[in-house]
């Protein structure tokens, strides 16, 4: 295997590993900060540094139901790159919504909103307008786009950008 490729599968395994740790965890074990702006940060020896990875952000709430909510964000050149192997190239990212309280088993299940996407430029930054109809506070998060890599990549998980790992978490409420 080429040393990128196998640099490329590293980079990958580490965020996969970032995510699922995130995604398991308690919702309730960091207290979550409604914001309309969240971001996520590298990982260095398990790690986070202060440098960013993603960043999403929305431009007002509330939003009437039915009318377009605007989000926007910032990719890191790492984040880029680990975006083009898994949507081969589409660098295509798209929102999730998850409840703004937790379940009684502390998850908060995430729902795809795979009609809320939007390429990112090949400066890092994307805006997402959404037709956002179900009414209610919601936090909203960022995933990559529909998987097109390979088997083995694709098998692997959602490699998750922006969620609710907190502190702060994309609140946005639709009335």
């Amino acid at each position: 295997m080429k040393p990128r490729h196998v640099a490329i599968i590293a980079l990958i395994a580490g965020a996969l590993t970032v995510a699922a740790a995130a995604l398991a965890a308690p919702a309730q074990a960091v207290k979550l900060v409604p914001s309309d702006t969240a971001c996520t940060y590298t990982y260095k020896n398990g790690e986070p540094t202060t440098k960013t990875y993603a960043c999403l952000f929305v431009a007002k709430s509330p939003v009437p139901a039915g009318q377009t909510a605007t989000f926007t964000g910032t990719l890191s050149t790492k984040a880029i790159s680990a975006l083009t192997d898994w949507t081969t190239g589409a660098n295509t990212v798209c929102l999730d919504r998850y409840p703004a309280k937790a379940n009684n088993d502390s998850s908060m299940p995430r729902t795809p909103l795979t009609k809320a996407c939007s390429p990112v430029k090949k400066n890092g930054t994307f805006t997402i307008k959404a037709d956002l109809s179900v009414k209610g506070t919601y936090y909203y998060g960022l995933s990559m786009g529909p998987c097109t890599g390979s088997a083995a990549l694709c098998g692997n998980g959602d490699p998750e950008l922006v969620g609710v790992e907190g502190p702060a978490v994309v609140q946005l409420k639709t009335t």
